[in-house]
Parts: C-alpha cells; sequence; structure tokens
C-alpha cells in the first residue's frame, strides 16, 4: 500500500487569498480523499476538483479528520499545493541506457541527482523524456482518455533490435506501435533522439526520421542531441563523442532533410541541438528553421534566441559610460563561444571592460562543457587568483530555487574561498545588458533586429 493511502497526501503549501485558505487549510494537513477518491496524482486532483462542487477529506496535523464541502466556479483553483506531482510515487527507470548520463555521476553526490524517473505523467507535466517501455495499456488507456498531450519521448532508433541495446534491454524494444497509438489518440509528441557516433547515426538516422514522419503531424518535432560523455564511465559500453569532421557532416545531411520537410510539411520537424554547431565552428540556423522552437528546453535554438535578443537591444547601447565598470562573465565552454562575438561588442563601449572565463570542466571531465553540469570545484579552480573581482555567472550552474551547485556547494561558500564577488544573472542577453550597464529594462525597449546583425554570428 503507497503512503497516501496510509496516511494521505501531505499538503505542503496553500496560496494565499485561495478556497483552501478560506477554509482554514494549513501546510501540515493531509488530504485524504476527493469525492470519495484517492488521488493518485496532481492529475487526478485536478480532474477530480474541476466541478462545481467538490469534497475534501482533511486530516488535520492534530489528527482531527474533516469533511468539507466547496462550492465553486468551474475548474477553479483550490489553492493547495503538494510536494510531488505523483502522489503514488514517481514511475522509475528500468533501462539500463548505454549512454545514460546518471550511470556516469561519481559518488558522493546529492541523492536527488541519482534518481531516473520515466513517468509519463512527468513527461505531459514538466516535459521529461520517456521511452514508453514500462508503459502498460491502463496508462496508454489513461493518456488517450484525459488527452495527456504532448508528451516528450526519447526514441533513438526505430529499429527495434538497436532500440533494445541502447537502452540496455535483454529484449529488443519496439516502439512504433506505440507511437501509432498515441498519434491514433490525436496526442501531440516531441520526440527525441540522442546520437551516438557509429551506433544510431548515418544510415539508421535516415531511416529512424523516415519512419517518424509517417506519424506528422501528431509527431511534431524530432530534436537531435549529441551523446553526453563523462570521465566515470569505468565498466560502461564503450561511446565515443563527436569529432568536428563528423557533426559538419550530420549538419549538411539534417540541412537537406530540413528542406525537404520544409517543402512536405511547411516546417523543419527535425532540429539539431546547438551544441552540434558549436562543435562543428558553424554558425546557427536562421530563425525561421527552428518553426516555433518546440524543443527549447532540450538546447536546440537557446542560442539563436540569445543573439536576437541582443540584435534588438542594440539601439540602446551607450556609446560610453559615465563611469568604468569592470566585469568578469564566466561560463561554460560552450556557453563562453557563443558570447565571444556578443562581449566583443560591448567591449566597444567606452568605459565598459569585460572579460569572458570559458570554465573547464574539471568535475566530470573535458567533454562536457555545458555551464549548466559545472561544480563548485570546477568554479574553485577556473576563478582561482581572481580576488576582489566581479564576476557574472548563469543562473543554470543552480539547482533550481536554490543556491546549490551540482556538488552540493553553494555560491556563498565559493565566493567566500575565491574572495570573489559572485553574482548570478538569468541566461538571457536582456539580464546581461542590465548587469553590465547598471540599468533596468526600461533602456532595452521591444525593437526590430538590426537586420543583418544577427546573421553574422
Amino acid at each position: 500500500m503507497d503512503r497516501r493511502k496510509r496516511s494521505g497526501i501531505t499538503i505542503a503549501g496553500v496560496k494565499p487569498g485561495s478556497l483552501a485558505c478560506s477554509l482554514n487549510i494549513l501546510p501540515g494537513d493531509y488530504l485524504l480523499a476527493v469525492n470519495g477518491v484517492i488521488p493518485r496524482d496532481l492529475l487526478e486532483y485536478r480532474y477530480l476538483t474541476s466541478g462545481e462542487r467538490v469534497k475534501l477529506k482533511i486530516r488535520r496535523r492534530n489528527g482531527e479528520i474533516e469533511q468539507l464541502v466547496i462550492a465553486k466556479d468551474y475548474d477553479a483553483d483550490l489553492g493547495l499545493v503538494f510536494p510531488t506531482d505523483c502522489f503514488d510515487g514517481v514511475r522509475r527507470c528500468r533501462n539500463r541506457c548505454i549512454f545514460c548520463f546518471v550511470d556516469q555521476l561519481p559518488p558522493g553526490m546529492r541523492p536527488s541527482l541519482y534518481e531516473k524517473d520515466d513517468d509519463y505523467r512527468l513527461s505531459f507535466l514538466h516535459g521529461n523524456f520517456i521511452t514508453l517501455t514500462n508503459l502498460e495499456s491502463c496508462d496508454l488507456q489513461r493518456i488517450l482518455t484525459f488527452h495527456l498531450s504532448p508528451l516528450y519521448l526519447s526514441v533513438h532508433t526505430t529499429d527495434p533490435v538497436l532500440r533494445g541495446k541502447m537502452l540496455g534491454r535483454r529484449e529488443p524494444a519496439p516502439v512504433l506501435d506505440q507511437l501509432a497509438a498515441l498519434a491514433g489518440g490525436g496526442i501531440t509528441m516531441h520526440i527525441q533522439i540522442v546520437l551516438c557516433p557509429g551506433i544510431n547515426d548515418g544510415e539508421n538516422l535516415k531511416r529512424t526520421i523516415r519512419e517518424l514522419a509517417e506519424f506528422w503531424p501528431q509527431a511534431n518535432s524530432i530534436g537531435i542531441v549529441p551523446v553526453g560523455l563523462t570521465k566515470f564511465r569505468k565498466k560502461l559500453p564503450f561511446l565515443r563523442a563527436f569529432a568536428k569532421p563528423e557533426c559538419i557532416r550530420l549538419i549538411r545531411q539534417i540541412a537537406v532533410v530540413q528542406k525537404f520537410f520544409r517543402r512536405k510539411f511547411g516546417v523543419s520537424f527535425v532540429y539539431l541541438a546547438d551544441e552540434f554547431y558549436l562543435r562543428a565552428n558553424l554558425p546557427f540556423p536562421p530563425h525561421a528553421f527552428y518553426d516555433d522552437f518546440p524543443q527549447l528546453e532540450n538546447g536546440i535554438g537557446l542560442s539563436r534566441l540569445f543573439y536576437e535578443e541582443f540584435a534588438r537591444c542594440l539601439p540602446f547601447l551607450p556609446g560610453r559610460l559615465h563611469r568604468p565598470r569592470r566585469f568578469l562573465i564566466a561560463t561554460g565552454v560552450a556557453g563562453a563561444k557563443v558570447l565571444r562575438p556578443l562581449i566583443a561588442r560591448l567591449n566597444l563601449i567606452r568605459n565598459l571592460d569585460i572579460r569572458l572565463i570559458p570554465i573547464p570542466n574539471t568535475f566530470f571531465g573535458p567533454r562536457i562543457n555545458v555551464a549548466g553540469l559545472l561544480t563548485g570545484r570546477d568554479l574553485l579552480w577556473g576563478l582561482r587568483g581572481l580576488e576582489g573581482e566581479r564576476v557574472l555567472l548563469p543562473r543554470v550552474l543552480l539547482r533550481q530555487g536554490s543556491s546549490l551547485l551540482l556538488d552540493g556547494s553553494t555560491i556563498g561558500e565559493v565566493a567566500s574561498k575565491l574572495g570573489c564577488r559572485l553574482q548570478v544573472i538569468e541566461p538571457t542577453a536582456r539580464a546581461l545588458l542590465e548587469a553590465v550597464l547598471g540599468g533596468s529594462s526600461r533602456f532595452f525597449g521591444e525593437q526590430v533586429v538590426r537586420k543583418g546583425w544577427e546573421n553574422r554570428l
């Protein structure tokens, strides 16, 4: 029996001014049932509380049981906040993917980093990618009944035997029938391919794209990302990173595919991660080729948007500052490549001195070059000898909603050890400009991009 049936669902918070607040429901109380049903997750809770009359069974912190009947508008939120979206527990991944990043983590990190979910509910609610290997027929029926769309799916290859090997399963892992069932139910799918050189690229990638295209428009996008490899791969299958020439060939291959689908579907359909272009030292595609940026959270198109936001702010940049300002900007090796032309432009402003510091990843190894995977140890090594300097860092370094870095250290601890002033900013061009120019958003309006400038980046 899961915990929600034994003791109820913990209420972590109550929104001020909400219906729940007016009924004096408090954090630390427990939700026992809604309309006589114990909800298994946030989805079922929302469905059960959507009507105009809702009956709650609450257990107070002192153990007292209360029945509350609430009259409200249809779909009005009660204002309860829960510590998890899956009241019956998150479904864990049962695969042993040859490229799994969690399996490449060293011991001693935050426990939450070792948790591997493969839960369709988190895919719908938060955009987590799932493999569908633990999806049962009742789950599929629930997805179709409640129209849980869009879903984010890790396919990697449509060859069932190869997919089984890539997912570390003893048997083939067919996926086309599952995709057909979802597409038949009108479920929009955003698909991920973790590309491993010599394994699922080349002709296999062509086949995968061709077979996935059969599900258009329900198969709405395919995002291709490079395999991420840390130095902690002892006893794991051999994999290698993409070399620059391979990235160039892949980009050319996908450019042809994109043009084909733009003629056929009106969109590119297949999108490459920014990292491929950075490794190849080639420019990012124009804005139009990203369409509505369907896989932005997968690192696809972020750099193009960053450049365009910077270009919109160009007309508002001053020629000089009233007093000298000096900054260091620290980020990952990949992020530094994106920022370099922007920093060169900012350094044309008189009295402004910005130095860009690419931080190598000494913790996970040199093949990991994104800012979001830097640790406190990396910052201590990369910023050593810079006492008294003011350093800007992108917020992607931190765990969401906290000041914790991946290795459990805090920005405050790192700053104290370095003797630096560390300032965390949002990873946007606007936030960068406001930080270095000392201005506010009133300086940067929504202007038309200066024609041609962003295409030179």
